[in-house]
């Protein structure tokens, strides 16, 4: 099996591994992996849409995102260490820390997906038929693959309300990280809309395992996030009750949005007494 990559950000400071959201490759990161170089060695996994074909098993489970995160772990890292991630990537970075606690000096969570059980169950047993008619993933299955250049591909997404609490360079950035060129001069979607598609439609309920998980955690959460919404964020810090947590101005995409801010919550909830 082909082994996750795992990309260098740069930094000083103690270890630091990040799990990206589905369909944001680490790169689209850079300002909030800037602003947290004082503190931390930042390094960041490709989840398996980037590195293992463009399509999905048929039946996808997020443990298989958990398992090659703890792979990578395994290979790379001798010493417990941060695992920070976003959204389907702070679930995964859960996952795997309540499988083996001990890789772990503490998880991160930004605006991770905690869906309620009656939804996941929704999702393992309705037929795909009718997933691929949910609004979400209709959209997703029909997103644009293929741009003329980077350029075409930032006034596309400039226009598009997801993305309008961007900067301009941190736009740039997620297109810079999320094309490719191929062969005929056009760039392409690295993470393909089957993939993402299928990462939206297998999300799975994880509160039996927040309940009983071990290690350090920081939560953060988008004030004005869709995603994680006010009843899910009192249940988390309801189970959690020994963690830590912040809001940070911004949506589902303040890692993005705010990087600055981000970046001071998190020093904050780590690193004062």
């Amino acid at each position: 099996m082909t082994q996750a990559v795992l990309e260098s950000f740069g930094g000083r400071g103690e270890p630091l591994l990040f799990a990206h959201a589905n369909g944001y490759p680490p790169g689209s990161y850079r300002e909030l992996f800037q602003a947290l170089e004082q503190r931390f060695c930042i390094s960041a996994m490709e989840h398996r849409p980037l590195w293992a074909g463009r399509q999905p098993p048929r039946k996808l489970n997020w443990t298989l995102f958990a398992d090659d995160l703890l792979t990578l772990m395994q290979t790379r890292f001798d010493e417990p260490i941060w695992v920070m991630g976003h959204s389907m990537g702070g679930t995964v970075a859960a996952l795997a820390a309540a499988r083996q606690p001990e890789r772990f000096r503490g998880v991160v969570l930004l605006d991770p997906v905690l869906l309620q059980e009656r939804f996941a169950l929704m999702n393992r047993v309705m037929p795909r038929s009718r997933i691929e008619k949910m609004p979400m993933i209709r959209r997703t299955l029909g997103r644009p693959e293929y741009f003329s250049s980077h350029e075409e591909a930032f006034e596309f997404y400039r226009g598009k309300r997801a993305f309008r609490g961007l900067s301009d360079t941190a736009l740039r950035h997620y297109v810079e990280a999320a094309k490719q060129p191929v062969d005929d001069g056009r760039v392409q979607l690295r993470f393909s809309p089957a993939w993402e598609a299928a990462i939206y439609a297998s999300a799975p309920s994880v509160s039996r395992m927040l309940k009983r998980l071990s290690v350090d955690m920081v939560a953060i959460r988008g004030r004005d996030s869709d995603t994680l919404n006010a009843t899910m964020w009192q249940r988390l810090q309801h189970w959690q009750s020994g963690g830590r947590f912040a809001e940070v101005t911004g949506g589902h995409l303040f890692p993005l949005e705010n990087p600055h801010d981000t970046a001071k919550a998190i020093e904050g909830l780590i690193f004062s007494p």
